[in-house]
């Protein structure tokens, strides 16, 4: 089958390194796939390491007239250089954008990683990141088929070792720094938290809109010899960035799924995070990791809870955590849903 998968955004974030986990596999299952991105986007490195086939395509994404007219101009070129049985598109707005251009027998298929609900009836099928985004898309009245289809996160050929607590303990947290990712009630529970447990650090890696407000929480709760703020960390030290820790904790205020969250466990570290959507269907709370309220000190209470555990337990939920990532996000069942995905196309 000719694949183009594509995808307008220009950052690294989940949705980006899904993109190219769907063309990476796609291709593993001996379709062929053509990545379409915008120039300067930083999955490029990505997609040049695995040597798979991309263009570079640079629309304005807008409903507006004149520049929709101008966006569907140039995705209809595209069409027409790079004929495609079935195209994959990652906002719903490119579903929209694309859908008027594209030939009859053409397929689109939306993968929905956002609550976003216009736009999302331009596509023939729909892949949810989560149940919670499955939901969404129902009752937002779509009609077509929509299957589950979380990200998935690639596995090391040499399997991590789980290490008992560190002293002090090393609280770790990796993500935009923006409202919805919350790391404003991460910072106040720390707080929280320094009057029950002294012993500890944190680590917070990310850059965004809300950087100084966070950088101005930290020494307004004179936390300034227990919080370091790192900037992003790159995807050669990821691993090493959860290695260090004991906890990487994940205080969103929504989340549609949790790919730091799977990253995580695939290294055999212990998560905690807020009860906001996405990690609900990842986290069974106390068996493969920790789940808490979306409020500061619930989240300080159950840290607090963490750095009790005893070595054995600690050990044992990274373990299982890792099990559960292995049998649910690995490669593998990543594959089989595509498979079902397709064969769903070919039947509808």
């Amino acid at each position: 089958m000719r694949i183009v998968n594509l995808i307008s955004g220009k950052d690294l974030g989940g949705p980006k390194q899904a993109f190219v986990h769907y063309s990476d596999n796609l291709r593993y299952l001996g379709h062929q796939v053509t990545s379409i991105i915008r120039s300067g986007a930083q999955m490029q490195a990505l997609l040049d390491q695995r040597q798979l086939d991309y263009q570079f395509l640079d629309y304005p994404r807008s409903r507006l007239p004149g520049f929709r007219h101008l966006a569907q101009r140039r995705l209809q070129a595209l069409v027409k250089q790079t004929p495609a049985d079935l195209v994959l598109v990652h906002k719903p707005i490119d579903a929209a954008l694309i859908k008027p251009v594209l030939p009859s027998q053409c397929q689109l298929v939306l993968v929905l990683h956002s609550y976003t609900a216009r736009g999302i009836n331009a596509a023939d099928m729909i892949l949810a990141v989560s149940e919670p985004v499955r939901d969404f898309v129902i009752n937002n009245g779509f009609q077509g088929p929509v299957l589950v289809m979380p990200n998935l996160v690639e596995l090391n050929s040499q399997e991590p070792i789980a290490r008992a607590q560190q002293t002090p303990f090393h609280i770790a947290h990796m993500g935009v720094m923006r409202r919805t990712k919350g790391q404003d009630l991460l910072i106040e529970a720390l707080q929280l938290l320094k009057a029950l447990q002294p012993h500890f650090r944190a680590t917070l890696a990310g850059k965004g809109r809300w950087y100084n407000k966070i950088s101005k929480l930290v020494s307004q709760y004179q936390l300034q010899n227990q919080v370091n703020l790192m900037g992003w960390v790159d995807n050669q030290q990821r691993d090493a960035f959860f290695d260090a820790a004991d906890i990487i904790c994940i205080p969103s205020r929504s989340e549609t799924f949790g790919m730091v969250i799977i990253e995580a466990m695939a290294r055999k570290k212990l998560v905690l995070a807020t009860r906001c959507g996405g990690p609900e269907g990842i986290i069974q709370d106390g068996e493969t990791g920790f789940l808490t309220d979306i409020d500061a000190a619930s989240m300080a209470t159950k840290l607090d809870h963490i750095m009790q555990l005893s070595e054995t337990e600690h050990l044992e939920i990274c373990e299982r955590a890792y099990q559960h990532v292995l049998q649910n996000y690995s490669s593998k069942p990543f594959r089989q849903r595509l498979q079902l995905m397709l064969q769903t196309l070919a039947e509808d």
